[in-house]
């Protein structure tokens, strides 16, 4: 090990594929295919960047949503979700390119806004979402781009993504 840095913990292949399953079961019982498929672009990143427990521990609050989801019956919390795993893959991929981190989430909210597209949002509607999304997608990349990346900086930022699109259910 070279430089202040602290070690990354990796984790097994298996154990990551056997994790990764257990999120997709999840998001699929309980919140159906849209859940899923946007639940399956996170595991980009760590394919992408290694398969550290770090990764696996800034996704898991994204099943909040779907857990609130469950008891409520709101619908509506499918965007707060979508846009935590959207700032999960701009954070995590961002650590090899900043320009990567904004393909990534750029990726998500596309796949999210086709999404309500085949359910048939009003066009009203998915303009407010795509508006609200880029808001906040801008944010989290000019964030990556000004703050000092540590850890807890890359929590912030992805709570702060998943909030803000809750909040934007306002508009």
């Amino acid at each position: 090990m070279s430089g202040p840095e602290a070690p990354r913990t990796v984790l097994p292949a298996a154990a990551f594929l056997a994790i990764e399953v257990a999120f997709l079961g999840a998001t699929h019982v309980l919140g159906g295919p849209p859940w899923t498929v946007v639940g399956m672009l996170a595991f980009l990143a760590p394919m992408a960047t290694g398969f550290r427990t770090a990764s696996l521990l800034l996704l898991a609050p994204s099943l909040v949503w779907l857990g609130l989801f469950r008891v409520t019956g709101n619908r509506e919390l499918f965007f707060p979700f979508a846009m935590h795993v959207a700032a999960f893959l701009a954070v995590s991929l961002a650590a090899r390119d900043p320009r990567l981190g904004a393909v990534g989430g750029g990726l998500v909210v596309a796949v999210f806004l086709a999404i309500r597209i085949l359910e048939q949002a009003t066009r009203q509607v998915l303009l407010v979402e795509l508006f609200v999304a880029a808001a906040i997608l801008g944010a989290v990349v000019a964030a990556l781009v000004i703050l000092r990346r540590r850890p807890i900086t890359d929590v912030a930022i992805v709570a702060a993504a998943s909030l803000l699109a809750y909040a934007g259910l306002a508009l």
